[in-house]
């Protein structure tokens, strides 16, 4: 109920802070893709939801001309419910079945879509039957915290957090199920890419704390040249902090793996970050078999863990929130 009740009044405030700041009015902008004419263009709008029985939802709508053809849209949606099996439908669409509307601020990707007007955002993605849609007590605010750019060369990627810390509602209706909805919390980025998938990053970590009393985002990568960036830390309510650099070790192997990654600022202790269940480990282009061989040139080949874990810093009480680990390659 409480929750509930958070997630109505911060929606109104939203309105509110919208009427006072009328810069706000063109936020639905940010989720209108930049084309781009390279082989190796990428563009992700992505939403999550940690929901309060411990589901985890994401939505994500993207854009690529890597692969046959160009500017394809793809719409997916990966539903985890403990104890239940993985639901991650998908869809892929050609460039004339998906557009961006700036009159209402809504980008379509063929079923799916997402909008953000009015201080709220709502995401929709009705696939394979069944249909997610999240709501959002916030519009789109995209911020990229310091080194959010990365060059190579001529090829530039770039991110951005749309939507740090909302409250959310999540309506999740698996095909043949009934409805269900839940409130939680909710995060939201964008990315866009000329750099080939494989020679962006040998690893990735990202932590996320969006339900509980703090809140708190964390974000880190390392290059294939061993060069770190971005690397940041931030807590709802200040301003994010940039820090240098991490490390990351491994127990045990694949579905068995745990992690401990340590991230440094050069000025006192660490953030240390260990994860406690695994929800999830994904790797799309190993799945694929000999076909993989064909597009792991481009791509590489990405295996991501999705852990619960806990976040401990120093003269603080630990947080809890979901830990992605990604690796170029995995054992």
């Amino acid at each position: 109920m409480l929750r509930e009740l958070r997630f109505q009044v911060l929606k109104v405030l939203g309105l509110l802070a919208l009427v006072a700041l009328p810069s706000v009015a063109v936020a639905g902008a940010a989720l209108e893709p930049t084309l781009s004419q390279s082989d190796n263009y990428g563009e992700s709008f992505t939403f999550i939801g940690d929901l309060d029985d411990g589901t985890f939802v994401l939505v994500q709508l993207s854009v690529t001309n890597i692969g046959p053809g160009s500017r394809n849209g793809i719409c997916r949606a990966t539903v985890l419910k403990p104890g239940q099996r993985a639901w991650t439908p998908q869809t892929k669409v050609g460039s004339k079945d998906w557009g961006y509307d700036a009159a209402t601020g809504t980008l379509r990707m063929g079923p799916c879509s997402a909008r953000s007007v009015g201080g709220s955002t709502r995401v929709e993605a009705p696939l394979d039957g069944g249909r997610v849609v999240l709501e959002y007590a916030a519009p789109v605010a995209p911020r990229s915290p310091e080194g959010s750019e990365v060059e190579l060369g001529s090829a530039r990627y770039r991110h951005e957090v749309t939507l740090a810390f909302s409250p959310l509602r999540a309506t999740v209706q698996r095909p043949k199920t009934s409805e269900e909805s839940h409130v939680g919390g909710g995060y939201a980025d964008h990315s866009r890419s000329t750099i080939a998938p494989a020679k962006l990053a040998k690893r990735w970590v990202r932590f996320r704390a969006l339900r509980g009393d703090e809140q708190v985002v964390l974000l880190a990568r390392e290059g294939q040249d061993g060069e770190f960036g971005p690397v940041y830390a931030w807590e709802e309510g200040t301003a994010p902090q940039a820090l240098e650099h991490f490390t990351l070790s491994r127990e045990g192997e694949k579905e068995r793996s745990v992690w401990k990654v340590e991230v440094f600022n050069g000025d006192g202790s660490p953030l240390v970050l260990r994860s406690t269940s695994l929800l999830q480990r994904s790797a799309p282009v190993e799945s694929l078999g000999v076909l993989g061989g064909l597009v792991r040139p481009v791509v590489g080949s990405p295996v991501t863990y999705l852990h619960r874990a806990v976040l401990e810093r120093t003269g603080k009480a630990p947080v809890a929130g979901l830990m992605e680990v990604t690796l170029e390659g995995d054992l």
